[in-house]
């Protein structure tokens, strides 16, 4: 009993030494671009001191936190030796999650962590200041338009698919100002959006409003009418970046008509699209008794009305010509629910059970299932698959959606809705208020592999593989970033696992996270490819010397 007892006393004092050491950390926040100091900087030090280092058992994991002084300082005191992260922020500067510059008197460091084995000092953490996108708004006379919404918007590649977010907005003061900040190093795409409206419901009498008779049409930055054809702002770390737009000014117009299936006194949002893309919420006021409506300042144009009340949505064809438009009806119709099933074609992984709590778990729980909107891939709905294999997404609106499966197990063989093939055309169609046929994937699991090794001399920047496959794939296309080979400086390694058997073909690609490589366009004008051939339960092994073209 006194054994015990000693040992677990040692245990403690082991642990109590971790949690306070003989080593200090201490060094100094600066300004990336104008080497500033920065005071009053959050300086987060998280990690694991160790408690025997030549077993290499480590402590509990410790947090520590410090506010710079009026001369950027900090100081961390009572470290034992370990493995450590830093982290800096303040309003105004990107978050800093990875140590900046090693000192001289630090022995080793990786870009994460920091291996403390004595006192540090003079470690210094560089924080990027944020940046601002000002403009100004003018009529084809030269006067300021005041109240103008002014959107940013921002594009990155996910999943080989270009997703489009919109960012902050402002809107332009007396003097047709705007000023967009805290902006992150990037590119933009800015959007002059029209006139800043709203719904307004009332009862009774409509409230008395005071129309612009004149508008303009949403156009963005560069002059152009859709991104495409629009020009970027790129706003560099502490910059701020310019944004001026000379938009034509034109008569505007009434649209006037009645919602079908109008909930009393639920808030209506109304949108006016232009294709695929959205101009500013227009100014329109609901009656909330009877579901009549007016929007005001409506430009002439060939638009698709979206009016959403809640759980349900309907859209109309609206044309304006140079005169108000009325009579126009648009029918709410509820959402609906989308619903399938994951089975497993094959041989399945045995159910785990925990032996604790008595819960099970099923392979197909590392499945899931996404739609998301063929114009607009960033709004989609994720759905896990339940143990049952049975899943649902709610609140789904008419509309064309791309289905994608993924299972970290396994991939998928076969994929129908009703009489659509998924593998072939992974789209289905919602129809407004009926839900689509069920949809039902085969899942099989295991899989074949392949180890990509890559000779480029010199490798570019984010240089990964793409593969393609010969035959239809729910997956499509799949991309890994190359990391270096362990023990190697110059020798990158890619490896895929549980891909479904068949011919691929395999593509080195420099900034592979940037590469639209769902679009067909891009896939069909690649050259250079190398032939591989993936069998179940094997793992090809071979070497890209050169990029693709």
């Amino acid at each position: 009993m006194r054994t015990v007892l000693l040992g677990l006393l040692m245990s403690f004092a082991l642990i109590a030494q971790s949690a306070e050491g003989d080593y200090s950390l201490s060094g100094t926040v600066l300004n990336s671009v104008t080497g500033e100091l920065v005071k009053g900087a959050l300086v987060i030090l998280t990690g694991y001191p160790q408690i025997d280092a030549a077993r290499g058992r480590q402590g509990r994991p410790i947090t520590k936190t410090a506010t710079t002084g009026v001369g950027g300082e900090y100081l961390f005191g009572g470290l034992s030796a370990g493995t450590y992260t830093m982290a800096a922020q303040k309003p105004g500067f990107v978050p800093h999650s990875a140590p900046a510059r090693a000192p001289r008197n630090y022995p080793s460091a990786s870009p994460d962590n920091l291996v403390v084995c004595a006192s540090v000092f003079g470690h210094a953490i560089q924080l990027d200041p944020l940046g601002v996108i000002e403009g100004r708004v003018t009529n084809q006379h030269g006067d300021s338009l005041s109240g103008v919404y002014v959107g940013l918007f921002e594009c990155s590649v996910e999943d080989g698919v270009r997703r489009v977010r919109p960012g902050r907005s402002a809107m332009t003061n007396d003097r047709g100002v705007f000023r967009l900040w805290d902006l992150q190093p990037g590119k933009y795409y800015v959007k002059a959006m029209g006139r800043a409206g709203g719904t307004a419901m009332y009862v009774g009498v409509k409230p008395v409003n005071y129309d612009l008779s004149e508008g303009f049409r949403p156009v963005f930055f560069g002059g152009g009418r859709d991104m495409e054809s629009a020009t970027p702002v790129v706003v560099g770390a502490g910059t701020q970046a310019h944004a001026d737009f000379t938009v034509s000014v034109e008569p505007t117009y009434k649209v006037r008509g009645i919602l079908g299936n109008f909930v009393r006194g639920q808030y209506v949002a109304f949108e006016l699209l232009e294709g695929d893309l959205s101009v500013a919420a227009p100014r329109a006021f609901v009656d909330s008794e009877t579901g009549r409506f007016e929007i005001d300042d409506v430009p002439s144009g060939q638009y698709t009305l979206r009016v959403t009340q809640a759980g349900s949505r309907g859209e109309a064809a609206l044309s304006v010509k140079s005169a108000d438009a009325g009579g126009v009806s648009v029918a709410l119709v509820p959402a609906v629910t989308v619903t399938g099933t994951v089975h497993v074609v094959g041989e399945a992984p045995e159910v785990r059970k925990n032996p604790f709590t008595g819960a099970t778990w099923s392979p197909l729980q590392s499945c899931n299932v996404t739609l998301a909107e063929a114009h607009e891939p960033s709004a989609h709905f994720f759905a896990p698959v339940q143990d049952d294999g049975v899943f649902s997404i709610e609140k789904v609106f008419a509309g064309r959606y791309v289905v994608r499966t993924g299972c970290s197990r396994g991939y998928v063989v076969s994929a129908v809705s009703g009489r659509s093939d998924l593998l072939s055309g992974p789209a289905i169609t919602v129809q407004p208020g009926v839900p689509p046929p069920s949809i039902e994937i085969g899942v099989a699991f295991g899989g074949g592999g392949i180890t990509v090794n890559l000779t480029a001399p010199a490798a570019p920047a984010g240089l990964g593989v793409l593969l393609v496959p010969a035959f239809a794939a729910a997956s499509g296309p799949v991309s890994a970033v190359a990391t270096l080979t362990p023990g190697s400086t110059d020798k990158l390694v890619v490896r895929f696992q549980n891909l479904a058997p068949g011919d691929y073909q395999a593509y080195a690609i420099p900034d592979i996270q940037s590469v639209e490589y769902r679009n067909p366009a891009f896939l069909s004008a690649l050259t250079g490819g190398t032939s591989i051939r993936v069998e179940d339960g094997k793992t090809t092994e071979v070497t890209l010397t050169s990029v693709a073209r």
